[in-house]
C-alpha cells in the first residue's frame, strides 16, 4: 500500500506541473502536439530540480493552532504535576518493555542491544549549553546509544554542541514533543491546567490552513475545469494565471511538508 501510495504521489505531483506548463505553452504556441512535447519535457526538467532541491533543504515544520494550543496546555501540565516522570514511563511502556525508570530519566533497553535515554527536562527556562553538560556527566556511568532530551525550549547553540559527544542527542521543544512523541504513539498528557490566552489568527496559521493537503482537492477541480476549456477555446492571459495560481496551489498543498509533516523514524 506504501508503494502504491508513493506512486499515486508522484503521479499527481507530475500532472500538476504538467497541467500548468501546459497551459501556458497553450497559450503561447498554436500547434497542440508541440504543447504537449515541451510540456512533457519541462516536466521532467522541473521535477528533477525539485528533487535534488528538497534532498538539500529542511524545512520546520508546523502545527495547528489548535495542536499547539494542546502543546501549550500539556507541557504546562506537566510542570505541575509533581510525578510527570511516570507519564513517560507509561507512554514508553505502550510501545517498549524493556524499560528502567530512574530518578530523572528512563531508559529504553532495545531488542537489538541499544540503549536509549529519555530525559524530561520539565522546566519553564530553556534547556541550555550547562543543562547538557550536566545531564552528559550524570550519563558518564550509562552505556548510551541516544538521548532524547524533551523541554520547553532550547537555546540555539544547544544542537551544534552535540557533535562533540560519540553518541546520538536529539532535543525536541514541547511543540515538537507533541508532533514526534505524542501523536506519534497516540498517548497524550492529560490537560489539568490551560493557559489562558486568546488565540489569535496569524499569517503561519493562515497559511497553514491554505496551504494544507486537505485543500488539494478544492484547487485541483477549480484549476481542471479551466484547463478542459483550452482544448475547445483559445485562452486568454487572465484565464492562463487564475489556472496556473490554482495548480500551484494545489502543487504546494500535496507536496510541502511544512504543512503535511509526518514523522518517518521512530524516535526512541
Amino acid at each position: 500500500m506504501k508503494k502504491l501510495l508513493y506512486i499515486f504521489q508522484i503521479i499527481l505531483k507530475f500532472s500538476l506541473i504538467f497541467l500548468i506548463s501546459f497551459i501556458w505553452l497553450r497559450f503561447l504556441l498554436k500547434p497542440l502536439w508541440l504543447s504537449l512535447v515541451l510540456s512533457i519535457a519541462l516536466t521532467i526538467v522541473l521535477e528533477l530540480i525539485f528533487h535534488l532541491f528538497a534532498k538539500k533543504t529542511k524545512i520546520k515544520n508546523d502545527l495547528k493552532i489548535s495542536e499547539k494550543e494542546n502543546a501549550d496546555n500539556m507541557f504546562l501540565s506537566l510542570l505541575t504535576n509533581e510525578n510527570y516522570l511516570d507519564f513517560f514511563a507509561e507512554l514508553v511502556k505502550s510501545r517498549h518493555k524493556n524499560i528502567v525508570k530512574k530518578k530523572d530519566y528512563i531508559i529504553i533497553n532495545h531488542l537489538d542491544n541499544t540503549k536509549v535515554v529519555l530525559f524530561p527536562y520539565i522546566k519553564l527556562q530553556n534547556f541550555s549549553l550547562n543543562d547538557i553538560i550536566t545531564l552528559t556527566n550524570a550519563l558518564k556511568k550509562e552505556y548510551v546509544n541516544k538521548l532524547v532530551i524533551l523541554c520547553n525550549d532550547y537555546d540555539k547553540n544547544v544542537t551544534p554542541f552535540f557533535r562533540n559527544f560519540d553518541y546520538q542527542i536529539t532535543i525536541l521543544d514541547r511543540y515538537e514533543c507533541y508532533r514526534d512523541l505524542y501523536k506519534e504513539y497516540d498517548f497524550f498528557p492529560e490537560i489539568t491546567m490551560k493557559y489562558k490566552k486568546e488565540a489569535k489568527l496569524n499569517f503561519k496559521d493562515l497559511l497553514a490552513y491554505s496551504f494544507n493537503r486537505s485543500r488539494t482537492k478544492g484547487y485541483i477541480f477549480a484549476s481542471i475545469i479551466l484547463f478542459i476549456t483550452s482544448f475547445f477555446v483559445k485562452l486568454n492571459i487572465y484565464y492562463c494565471i487564475v489556472s496556473t495560481l490554482l495548480l500551484l496551489f494545489a502543487l504546494i498543498s500535496f507536496i510541502n511538508p511544512k504543512y503535511n509533516y509526518k514523522s518517518s523514524n521512530e524516535l526512541i
